[in-house]
C-alpha cells in the first residue's frame, strides 16, 4: 500500500517536471526566436509613421522581430548601417548620396517621395523677385531644404549667393522664431510649424511638394552585406514595415493614434500633420524608374559623383515586391 502511494507520488513529481522541463524548453525556443533589430532613424518625425504603425500593431512582433529605433543624425546613420552597428537605416536621402558616393548601400524602400518643407515669407512679399535682398532662414547650409531652395531660385532667375542671403539657423522651431520676430523676411518649414505660420499670418510662397522636386525619405537603408547573408531577416523586416506604411496611409484615424503616442502630441497636431504628409507618400513604397533616374541626377550633383547609369547600383525594390506578393497570397489587408 505504501509502496504504491510512494510510486504514485514519484510519478506525479517526475510528470510535473516533465511539465517545467518542457516549458522552459518552449519558452526558451521562443525566445530564441526573437530578433533584435537596430534600426538608425533622423529622429521621431512623420516619416518614421511606417515604423510607429508596424510597431504599434505588433507587425514586427508578429514577424519574430524586436525593433529598437534609434535616432541619430543623418549623416552618422548611415555609417552606422556601414559598419555594422545596426542592421537598417531609416534616411533614405544620406543613404543614396552615400551609396552614389560609391558605398555598399542600396534603398529598399521608400514611403515618402516629395518635400515637405515650404517657403513661408512675409505677407507684403508677392511674387519670387520680391525675395531680391531678402534673408531667408533655413536649417543649413547643404541641408535638403536649402539645396532644394537654392535650386528653386536658380531657376527662376535668383542668384543665392549674391542677390538672396540664406543663413542656417538650425531646428524648424528656430526658424520659425526667427520669421515671427522679423529679422528674417523668409523661412523654410515643415509641419506642423507651417501651421504656425499660417496662424500668424505668414504665407507659403513655395510649396515644395508641387514643384517637381523627388525627395526620399522616411524609407529603408541596408548594406549589401546583409541582404546576401540575412536575407529572411531582411524579407521579414521590410514586410512588417510595409504594413505599418498600407495601415497608416489607408487609416486616417489610426494613423493620428500613432502619431499622438510616438510624437507625443495632441489629436488636432496629429490630424494637421497627418493632412500634410498625406499627399507626398508613394503609392506602394517604392519609386518609378522615371523617379529613381529623376533622383539619381538631381542628387549626383549634389554629392559630386558621377551619374550612374543604371538604377539597380543604388535602389532595390524586389525584396518589396515579395512582401507585397506575400502579403496579396495571404489576403492581408490593414485591419484584419
Amino acid at each position: 500500500m505504501l509502496a504504491r502511494r510512494s510510486h504514485s507520488v514519484i510519478k506525479r513529481v517526475t510528470f510535473a517536471a516533465c511539465l517545467i522541463f518542457g516549458a522552459t524548453l518552449f519558452i526558451s525556443g521562443a525566445q530564441a526566436q526573437v530578433k533584435k533589430i537596430r534600426v538608425a532613424t533622423p529622429g521621431y518625425t512623420v516619416s518614421m509613421l511606417p515604423f510607429f504603425a508596424a510597431k504599434m500593431n505588433g507587425y514586427y512582433a508578429a514577424e519574430g522581430l524586436d525593433v529598437d529605433l534609434l535616432a541619430t543624425r543623418a549623416p552618422t546613420a548611415n555609417l552606422a548601417v556601414l559598419s555594422g552597428s545596426v542592421e537598417f537605416s531609416a534616411v533614405p536621402l544620406a543613404g543614396l548620396t552615400t551609396a552614389l558616393r560609391g558605398a555598399p548601400l542600396k534603398l529598399l524602400f521608400v514611403p515618402f517621395d516629395k518635400p515637405q518643407h515650404e517657403l513661408f515669407v512675409k505677407p507684403d512679399l508677392q511674387g519670387i523677385k520680391a525675395l531680391r535682398g531678402k534673408k531667408i532662414a533655413v536649417a543649413g547650409i547643404g541641408t535638403i531644404g536649402e539645396v532644394i531652395l537654392r535650386e528653386y531660385l536658380t531657376a527662376n532667375g535668383l542668384d543665392a549667393g549674391h542677390e538672396v542671403t540664406l543663413l542656417g539657423i538650425g531646428a524648424p522651431e528656430t526658424r520659425l522664431a526667427s520669421l515671427l520676430s522679423g529679422s528674417f523676411d523668409a523661412a523654410m518649414l515643415i509641419a506642423p510649424y507651417t501651421l504656425n505660420a499660417k496662424e500668424a499670418g505668414f504665407r507659403a510662397m513655395v510649396v515644395f511638394k508641387d514643384h517637381n522636386f523627388g525627395l526620399p525619405s522616411g524609407g529603408i537603408v541596408a548594406r549589401e552585406e546583409v541582404l546576401r547573408s540575412e536575407p529572411v531577416l531582411v524579407e521579414k523586416f521590410v514586410r512588417a514595415s510595409l504594413m505599418g506604411f498600407q495601415s497608416a496611409r489607408d487609416n486616417r484615424a489610426e494613423a493620428i493614434k500613432v502619431l499622438v503616442r510616438y510624437l507625443k502630441i495632441d489629436e488636432p497636431m496629429a490630424a494637421n500633420i497627418y493632412d500634410s504628409a498625406r499627399p507626398i507618400m508613394t503609392s506602394d513604397g517604392a519609386l518609378s524608374e522615371e523617379t529613381q533616374k529623376k533622383m539619381i541626377a538631381f542628387f549626383s550633383k549634389i554629392a559630386g559623383a558621377k551619374d550612374v547609369s543604371s538604377a539597380d547600383k543604388v535602389f532595390d525594390f524586389s525584396i518589396l515586391r515579395k512582401a507585397q506578393a506575400t502579403l496579396q497570397a495571404r489576403g492581408w489587408k490593414p485591419g484584419s
